[in-house]
Protein backbone atom coordinates (compact mmCIF):
# COMPACT_ATOMS: atom_id res chain seq x y z
CA UNK A 1 0.00 0.00 0.00
CA UNK A 2 1.59 3.18 -1.44
CA UNK A 3 2.12 6.20 1.48
CA UNK A 4 -0.30 8.38 -0.24
CA UNK A 5 -3.04 6.05 0.19
CA UNK A 6 -1.97 5.33 3.96
CA UNK A 7 -2.00 9.01 4.83
CA UNK A 8 -5.41 9.30 3.28
CA UNK A 9 -6.99 6.37 5.30
CA UNK A 10 -5.36 7.57 8.71
CA UNK A 11 -6.79 10.93 7.53
CA UNK A 12 -10.36 9.20 7.15
CA UNK A 13 -9.82 7.97 10.66
CA UNK A 14 -8.86 10.88 12.25
CA UNK A 15 -12.16 12.73 10.95
CA UNK A 16 -14.39 10.12 12.12
CA UNK A 17 -15.01 11.76 15.68
CA UNK A 18 -15.70 15.11 14.29
CA UNK A 19 -18.05 13.93 11.66
CA UNK A 20 -20.03 11.63 13.69
CA UNK A 21 -20.39 14.06 16.42
CA UNK A 22 -22.43 16.36 14.70
CA UNK A 23 -25.74 17.26 15.98
CA UNK A 24 -27.61 18.43 12.73
CA UNK A 25 -27.92 16.86 9.14
CA UNK A 26 -26.30 20.59 7.49
CA UNK A 27 -23.61 20.21 10.19
CA UNK A 28 -22.80 16.36 8.97
CA UNK A 29 -23.03 17.47 5.60
CA UNK A 30 -20.87 20.30 6.03
CA UNK A 31 -18.40 18.15 8.41
CA UNK A 32 -17.91 15.80 5.64
CA UNK A 33 -17.23 18.33 3.00
CA UNK A 34 -14.76 19.89 5.32
CA UNK A 35 -12.91 16.76 6.08
CA UNK A 36 -12.48 15.23 2.89
CA UNK A 37 -11.12 18.16 1.03
CA UNK A 38 -7.46 17.54 2.41
CA UNK A 39 -8.00 13.86 1.75
CA UNK A 40 -9.25 13.90 -1.70
CA UNK A 41 -8.92 17.60 -2.87
CA UNK A 42 -11.39 18.81 -5.04
CA UNK A 43 -13.07 21.88 -6.26
CA UNK A 44 -16.72 21.17 -5.89
CA UNK A 45 -18.62 18.90 -3.98
CA UNK A 46 -22.32 18.01 -3.67
CA UNK A 47 -24.19 15.24 -1.54
CA UNK A 48 -27.36 13.91 -3.11
CA UNK A 49 -30.43 11.91 -1.53
CA UNK A 50 -32.01 9.49 -3.06
CA UNK A 51 -36.08 9.89 -3.87
CA UNK A 52 -36.43 6.05 -5.17
CA UNK A 53 -40.16 6.60 -6.07
CA UNK A 54 -39.16 9.54 -8.60
CA UNK A 55 -36.12 7.98 -9.33
CA UNK A 56 -33.95 11.35 -8.66
CA UNK A 57 -31.23 12.15 -6.64
CA UNK A 58 -32.07 15.81 -4.50
CA UNK A 59 -29.34 17.70 -3.89
CA UNK A 60 -28.48 18.19 0.00
CA UNK A 61 -25.44 20.13 0.21
CA UNK A 62 -23.53 22.35 -2.87
CA UNK A 63 -19.75 23.67 -2.14
CA UNK A 64 -17.80 25.17 -5.00
CA UNK A 65 -18.60 26.23 -8.48
CA UNK A 66 -22.12 26.33 -9.62
CA UNK A 67 -24.18 26.06 -6.63
CA UNK A 68 -27.12 27.41 -7.56
CA UNK A 69 -27.09 24.90 -10.81
CA UNK A 70 -26.45 21.73 -8.17
CA UNK A 71 -29.34 22.65 -5.61
CA UNK A 72 -31.47 22.99 -8.71
CA UNK A 73 -30.64 19.53 -10.64
CA UNK A 74 -32.29 16.54 -10.32
CA UNK A 75 -30.01 13.80 -11.51
CA UNK A 76 -32.08 10.91 -13.40
CA UNK A 77 -31.17 7.69 -11.46
CA UNK A 78 -31.67 6.57 -15.60
CA UNK A 79 -29.25 9.07 -17.08
CA UNK A 80 -27.08 10.45 -15.40
CA UNK A 81 -23.05 9.42 -13.66
CA UNK A 82 -24.69 9.73 -10.24
CA UNK A 83 -27.08 7.61 -11.08
CA UNK A 84 -25.05 4.81 -12.27
CA UNK A 85 -23.15 5.19 -9.04
CA UNK A 86 -26.87 4.73 -7.15
CA UNK A 87 -27.89 1.43 -9.46
CA UNK A 88 -24.63 -0.25 -9.28
CA UNK A 89 -23.68 0.38 -5.79
CA UNK A 90 -20.01 1.50 -7.18
CA UNK A 91 -17.36 4.39 -7.34
CA UNK A 92 -18.05 5.95 -10.80
CA UNK A 93 -15.03 7.49 -12.13
CA UNK A 94 -15.05 8.17 -15.88
CA UNK A 95 -11.96 8.68 -17.56
CA UNK A 96 -10.41 11.10 -20.20
CA UNK A 97 -12.31 10.89 -23.12
CA UNK A 98 -15.47 9.15 -21.32
CA UNK A 99 -18.54 9.60 -23.94
CA UNK A 100 -20.57 10.02 -20.37
CA UNK A 101 -18.98 13.44 -19.22
CA UNK A 102 -20.25 15.38 -22.58
CA UNK A 103 -23.56 13.16 -22.67
CA UNK A 104 -24.79 13.53 -18.93
CA UNK A 105 -23.97 17.41 -18.38
CA UNK A 106 -25.96 19.54 -15.00
CA UNK A 107 -28.45 21.77 -16.74
CA UNK A 108 -27.27 25.28 -16.83
CA UNK A 109 -23.40 24.54 -16.75
CA UNK A 110 -20.82 24.92 -19.56
CA UNK A 111 -19.40 21.94 -21.33
CA UNK A 112 -15.95 20.83 -19.86
CA UNK A 113 -14.43 19.01 -22.59
CA UNK A 114 -11.15 17.03 -20.50
CA UNK A 115 -10.89 20.17 -18.07
CA UNK A 116 -13.29 18.70 -15.36
CA UNK A 117 -13.57 15.53 -13.71
CA UNK A 118 -15.77 13.86 -11.57
CA UNK A 119 -15.47 11.26 -8.91
CA UNK A 120 -19.48 9.85 -7.19
CA UNK A 121 -19.42 7.06 -4.95
CA UNK A 122 -22.33 5.81 -3.29
CA UNK A 123 -23.74 6.20 0.57
CA UNK A 124 -24.83 2.75 1.27
CA UNK A 125 -26.35 2.68 4.91
CA UNK A 126 -27.58 -1.41 5.64
CA UNK A 127 -26.82 -2.33 2.41
CA UNK A 128 -28.87 -0.13 0.49
CA UNK A 129 -28.23 2.73 -1.22
CA UNK A 130 -29.80 6.25 0.02
CA UNK A 131 -27.39 8.89 -1.74
CA UNK A 132 -24.07 9.81 -3.14
CA UNK A 133 -21.27 11.78 -2.56
CA UNK A 134 -19.77 13.80 -5.39
CA UNK A 135 -16.92 15.60 -5.79
CA UNK A 136 -15.38 17.59 -9.19
CA UNK A 137 -12.12 19.31 -10.10
CA UNK A 138 -12.68 21.83 -12.60
CA UNK A 139 -10.44 24.17 -14.83
CA UNK A 140 -7.30 22.11 -14.02
CA UNK A 141 -4.60 21.45 -16.22
CA UNK A 142 -4.76 17.28 -14.81
CA UNK A 143 -8.05 17.22 -12.94
CA UNK A 144 -8.41 13.22 -13.63
CA UNK A 145 -8.99 11.19 -10.47
CA UNK A 146 -6.22 8.25 -9.49
CA UNK A 147 -7.63 4.97 -8.67
CA UNK A 148 -6.19 5.47 -4.95
CA UNK A 149 -8.30 8.42 -4.99
CA UNK A 150 -11.20 6.79 -5.66
CA UNK A 151 -10.40 4.52 -3.11
CA UNK A 152 -10.56 6.51 -0.40
CA UNK A 153 -13.33 8.67 -1.44
CA UNK A 154 -15.20 4.65 -1.08
CA UNK A 155 -14.10 4.60 2.16
CA UNK A 156 -15.20 8.40 3.42
CA UNK A 157 -18.00 7.32 2.08
CA UNK A 158 -18.60 4.44 4.30
CA UNK A 159 -18.22 6.99 7.24
CA UNK A 160 -20.28 9.68 5.46
CA UNK A 161 -23.32 7.21 5.38
CA UNK A 162 -23.16 6.17 8.65
CA UNK A 163 -22.91 9.76 9.80
CA UNK A 164 -25.80 11.24 7.13
CA UNK A 165 -27.96 8.13 8.36
CA UNK A 166 -27.72 8.72 12.73
CA UNK A 167 -27.89 12.11 11.78
CA UNK A 168 -31.03 11.76 9.86
CA UNK A 169 -32.37 9.91 12.31
CA UNK A 170 -32.01 12.14 14.95
CA UNK A 171 -33.74 14.77 13.03
CA UNK A 172 -36.48 12.73 12.44
CA UNK A 173 -36.86 12.09 16.48
CA UNK A 174 -36.31 15.44 16.90
CA UNK A 175 -39.14 16.43 14.05
CA UNK A 176 -41.64 13.84 15.82
CA UNK A 177 -41.08 15.48 19.26
CA UNK A 178 -42.19 18.62 18.26
CA UNK A 179 -45.01 17.33 15.54
CA UNK A 180 -48.62 15.99 16.41
CA UNK A 181 -48.87 13.08 14.97
CA UNK A 182 -52.56 13.65 14.29
CA UNK A 183 -52.83 16.59 11.76
CA UNK A 184 -48.67 17.04 11.01
CA UNK A 185 -48.94 20.50 12.73
CA UNK A 186 -47.01 21.21 15.32
CA UNK A 187 -47.81 20.36 18.84
CA UNK A 188 -47.73 22.24 22.25
CA UNK A 189 -44.00 22.04 23.25
CA UNK A 190 -42.72 23.84 19.87
CA UNK A 191 -45.57 25.86 20.55
CA UNK A 192 -44.29 27.15 23.76
CA UNK A 193 -41.16 27.75 22.38
CA UNK A 194 -41.80 29.27 18.86
CA UNK A 195 -43.91 32.21 21.18
CA UNK A 196 -41.30 32.71 22.90
CA UNK A 197 -38.78 32.85 20.32
CA UNK A 198 -41.48 34.99 18.25
CA UNK A 199 -41.06 37.48 21.60
CA UNK A 200 -37.46 37.44 21.87
CA UNK A 201 -37.15 38.43 18.42
CA UNK A 202 -39.82 41.13 18.61
CA UNK A 203 -37.65 42.79 21.72
CA UNK A 204 -34.57 42.61 19.58
CA UNK A 205 -36.36 43.79 16.27
CA UNK A 206 -39.06 45.66 17.44
CA UNK A 207 -42.77 45.15 15.81
CA UNK A 208 -45.80 43.30 17.39
CA UNK A 209 -46.72 39.28 17.80
CA UNK A 210 -49.68 38.54 17.67
CA UNK A 211 -51.26 35.29 18.52
CA UNK A 212 -54.71 33.30 17.73
CA UNK A 213 -56.41 30.72 19.49
CA UNK A 214 -58.67 28.41 17.11
CA UNK A 215 -61.48 25.93 18.70
CA UNK A 216 -63.99 23.93 16.95
CA UNK A 217 -67.46 24.45 17.55
CA UNK A 218 -69.27 21.54 18.82
CA UNK A 219 -66.78 19.34 18.34
CA UNK A 220 -67.54 16.67 21.36
CA UNK A 221 -71.25 16.09 19.28
CA UNK A 222 -68.98 14.83 16.11
CA UNK A 223 -66.99 12.46 18.96
CA UNK A 224 -70.50 11.61 20.68
CA UNK A 225 -72.36 10.71 17.09
CA UNK A 226 -70.27 9.89 14.54
CA UNK A 227 -67.28 8.19 16.87
CA UNK A 228 -63.66 9.18 16.93
CA UNK A 229 -62.44 8.22 14.13
CA UNK A 230 -65.16 11.13 11.97
CA UNK A 231 -63.73 13.22 14.63
CA UNK A 232 -60.01 12.39 13.69
CA UNK A 233 -61.18 13.29 11.03
CA UNK A 234 -62.19 16.71 11.11
CA UNK A 235 -59.18 17.50 12.93
CA UNK A 236 -57.01 16.63 9.89
CA UNK A 237 -59.54 18.26 7.36
CA UNK A 238 -59.24 21.58 9.95
CA UNK A 239 -55.50 21.71 9.94
CA UNK A 240 -55.05 21.67 6.40
CA UNK A 241 -57.48 24.64 5.84
CA UNK A 242 -55.59 26.33 8.52
CA UNK A 243 -51.95 26.06 7.02
CA UNK A 244 -53.47 27.12 3.35
CA UNK A 245 -54.29 29.89 5.31
CA UNK A 246 -51.26 30.81 7.10
CA UNK A 247 -47.84 32.97 5.52
CA UNK A 248 -44.99 31.42 5.61
CA UNK A 249 -43.07 32.11 8.88
CA UNK A 250 -46.45 31.89 10.89
CA UNK A 251 -46.38 28.95 13.42
CA UNK A 252 -49.70 26.93 13.60
CA UNK A 253 -49.65 24.33 16.28
CA UNK A 254 -52.73 21.50 17.42
CA UNK A 255 -52.20 22.37 21.29
CA UNK A 256 -54.62 19.73 22.74
CA UNK A 257 -58.13 18.03 21.86
CA UNK A 258 -59.28 20.43 19.21
CA UNK A 259 -57.82 23.85 20.29
CA UNK A 260 -55.36 25.05 17.83
CA UNK A 261 -53.04 28.47 17.73
CA UNK A 262 -50.73 30.20 15.39
CA UNK A 263 -48.12 32.06 16.19
CA UNK A 264 -47.92 35.54 14.05
CA UNK A 265 -44.42 37.30 14.13
CA UNK A 266 -44.22 40.80 13.33
CA UNK A 267 -47.80 40.93 12.97
CA UNK A 268 -50.03 43.79 13.85
CA UNK A 269 -53.46 43.03 15.68
CA UNK A 270 -55.77 44.05 12.57
CA UNK A 271 -53.75 41.76 10.43
CA UNK A 272 -53.80 38.67 13.39
CA UNK A 273 -57.91 39.51 12.98
CA UNK A 274 -57.90 39.54 8.97
CA UNK A 275 -56.09 36.16 9.22
CA UNK A 276 -58.05 35.06 12.05
CA UNK A 277 -61.08 35.81 9.98
CA UNK A 278 -59.88 33.90 6.45
CA UNK A 279 -59.68 30.88 8.37
CA UNK A 280 -63.17 31.29 9.99
CA UNK A 281 -64.83 31.64 7.12
CA UNK A 282 -62.75 29.07 5.40
CA UNK A 283 -63.39 26.47 6.94
CA UNK A 284 -67.60 27.64 6.50
CA UNK A 285 -66.83 27.36 3.03
CA UNK A 286 -65.24 23.97 3.12
CA UNK A 287 -68.35 22.46 4.87
CA UNK A 288 -66.39 20.38 6.93
CA UNK A 289 -67.36 17.07 9.05
CA UNK A 290 -70.04 14.52 8.36
CA UNK A 291 -72.78 17.04 8.67
CA UNK A 292 -70.55 19.66 6.35
CA UNK A 293 -71.77 22.31 8.74
CA UNK A 294 -68.52 22.58 10.73
CA UNK A 295 -67.42 26.50 12.01
CA UNK A 296 -64.73 27.29 14.30
CA UNK A 297 -64.38 30.42 16.66
CA UNK A 298 -61.28 32.33 17.18
CA UNK A 299 -59.50 34.71 19.79
CA UNK A 300 -57.00 37.13 18.78
CA UNK A 301 -54.65 38.88 21.41
CA UNK A 302 -51.33 41.11 20.22
CA UNK A 303 -48.28 41.61 22.46
CA UNK A 304 -48.46 45.54 22.87
CA UNK A 305 -52.15 45.03 24.14
CA UNK A 306 -50.61 42.82 26.58
CA UNK A 307 -46.89 43.77 27.94
CA UNK A 308 -45.10 41.69 25.53
CA UNK A 309 -45.64 39.14 28.22
CA UNK A 310 -45.54 35.46 27.37
CA UNK A 311 -47.89 34.47 29.61
CA UNK A 312 -50.32 37.62 29.70
CA UNK A 313 -50.34 37.01 25.85
CA UNK A 314 -52.01 33.59 25.73
CA UNK A 315 -53.86 34.25 28.70
CA UNK A 316 -55.86 37.16 26.65
CA UNK A 317 -56.13 35.02 23.10
CA UNK A 318 -57.59 32.32 25.23
CA UNK A 319 -59.99 34.53 26.96
CA UNK A 320 -60.83 36.56 23.44
CA UNK A 321 -61.81 32.73 22.59
CA UNK A 322 -64.22 31.95 25.41
CA UNK A 323 -66.04 35.15 24.51
CA UNK A 324 -66.30 34.20 20.98
CA UNK A 325 -67.91 30.74 22.19
CA UNK A 326 -70.12 32.65 24.67
CA UNK A 327 -70.88 35.45 22.25
CA UNK A 328 -72.24 32.82 19.54
CA UNK A 329 -69.41 30.73 18.04
CA UNK A 330 -68.20 31.31 14.30
CA UNK A 331 -66.53 34.06 15.27
CA UNK A 332 -63.51 36.50 16.03
CA UNK A 333 -62.73 38.08 18.96
CA UNK A 334 -60.12 40.70 19.88
CA UNK A 335 -61.08 42.25 22.67
CA UNK A 336 -63.47 45.40 23.40
CA UNK A 337 -67.07 44.19 21.08
CA UNK A 338 -67.19 41.45 19.37
CA UNK A 339 -67.79 41.07 15.73
CA UNK A 340 -70.16 38.51 13.88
Amino acid sequence: MNARLVSGLEAIIDAATGVLAAQSLQETLQGMADALLPIVPYTSLAVYEVAWDERILIPLLATGSYVPETLKSRPSLDASISGMAVLSAQVVCPAPGDPRLGKYQMPGTPQSGDSEAILVAPLLVSGAVVGTLNVWREDEHDPWFSPEEGLLLRRFASLAAMAYANSAQREQLRAQALTDELTGLFNRRHFEHGLSGALHDQHNRGGPTSLVYFDLDAFKSINDSFGHGAGDQVLREFAEVLQAQIRQGDIACRTGGEEFCVVLPQTSLADAERLAWRVVSAVRDARLGPRGNLTVSAGVATSPRSSEDHEHLVRQADEHLLRAKREGRDRVVIGGPAIA
